[in-house]
């Protein structure tokens, strides 16, 4: 018993050390058959590019900051002037929501840019012709007023609107 005990004990201490000598001197990468004995020295000095780089960074944070500051004042003008009449999701309020609205929208234009230039005339002048919605839509909830706002801020809440899709939403085909 004892020689068998031995024998495992032994066979796991050379197991052990083989693993770990193994481990220090593993090299990563192609192995040259040569190696330089002395470091090479390079002549110049490495260039660096911090300065790109800060730039770079520091355009992309001031970027970030601008998004999100638009997004906030879209999302207060959508406060301001549409939440009393459009809800964010359903149940609708007196008009469809906005997350129904953003799916109708996403539906029919594969583009932001002409979904937002069609929200900002509808919005302006509201007419039946116009809508992206189908008639169970205007029964129900009627035909909404002429948004008074500066196109800036029409464009704005659209593009806002437009960002408000979710995949996920399985609403009503007339934004019930």
């Amino acid at each position: 018993m004892k020689r068998f005990l031995l024998s495992h004990i032994l066979s796991a201490l050379l197991i052990a050390s083989i693993a770990t000598f193994s481990g220090c001197q593993q090299q990563t990468g192609p192995v040259s058959e040569k190696q330089p004995e002395t470091p090479v020295k390079s002549e110049a000095p490495a260039e660096t590019n911090t300065e790109v780089v800060s730039e770079d960074n520091t355009q992309a944070f001031a970027e970030k900051e601008a998004a999100e500051a638009a997004l906030k004042e879209a999302e207060a003008i959508y406060q301001k002037s549409c939440q009393s009449c459009h809800s964010m999701s359903p149940p609708a309020k007196s008009a469809p929501s906005i997350i129904a609205l953003a799916g109708q929208y996403r539906a029919r234009y594969s583009k932001k840019a002409g979904a937002v230039a069609d929200m900002v005339s509808f919005m302006k002048a509201p007419a039946v012709g116009k809508s992206i919605l189908g008639s169970g839509t205007f029964e129900r909830f009627g035909l909404m007023p002429a948004v008074s706002l500066p196109d800036e801020e029409l464009e704005k809440v659209a593009s806002w609107l437009w960002d408000q899709y979710d995949p996920n939403f399985e609403g009503g085909g007339d934004c019930e």
